[in-house]
């Protein structure tokens, strides 16, 4: 289908108002950012897999008033919908995680077309539950937390959206701040 470039919240809420039940991502990208460009590859492959999903990208130098309306602070930051509903976000170039909400909420790349031949609900394998639930790691838009349970929250976001070696390094600096604090 392609990548539509969104540069207006009116461009944006018509093609999130066509349907209520149609996935769509915003990839929410800076020219200058490194890590956005190192997603963009995989990102414009899984628009030609994922023929029932909507794939936008917002340049938020460009389209400020857009990334302004979801609070995007960090590049890249991936906005799921379904129909004009946010369902899921993920701040960072976690291609692991962008393929893993794809698959949560669009079902498999073909999934579509066999839809169309077997209609009904069905259960997908590994557990998920039957298809068309949310995951269960999706907190609804507009969830935030204020005060301690917010913050935490906030870093939990964060957390889960860097590289697997920063995870290892804030783990290592963890453990030296408390062995100086404790001996």
């Amino acid at each position: 289908m392609g990548i539509t470039q969104i540069t207006t919240n009116a461009q944006l809420d018509e093609i999130l108002g066509q349907s209520p039940t149609k996935v769509s991502v915003i990839d929410f990208h800076a020219t200058w950012c490194g890590p956005c460009h190192q997603i963009a590859p995989l990102f414009e492959a899984f628009s030609k897999q994922y023929s029932n999903v909507n794939f936008l990208k917002c340049d938020v130098d460009a389209a400020k008033a857009v990334s302004a309306k979801y609070k995007v602070t960090a590049m890249p930051t991936f906005i799921f919908f379904k129909g004009s509903k946010q369902v899921d976000i993920i701040r960072g170039a976690d291609r692991a995680g962008l393929d893993k909400a794809l698959r949560n909420l669009a079902g498999s790349p073909g999934q579509a077309a066999a839809e169309a031949n077997f209609p009904g609900k069905g259960i997908r394998l590994g557990g998920d539950g039957p298809a068309g639930t949310p995951p269960p790691n999706v907190r609804p838009a507009g969830a935030a937390a204020a005060g301690f349970k917010g913050f935490i929250y906030s870093a939990a976001d964060v957390y889960h959206g860097l590289d697997p070696q920063l995870k290892i390094l804030c783990w290592v600096l963890l453990l030296y701040v408390a062995i100086q604090t404790f001996f």
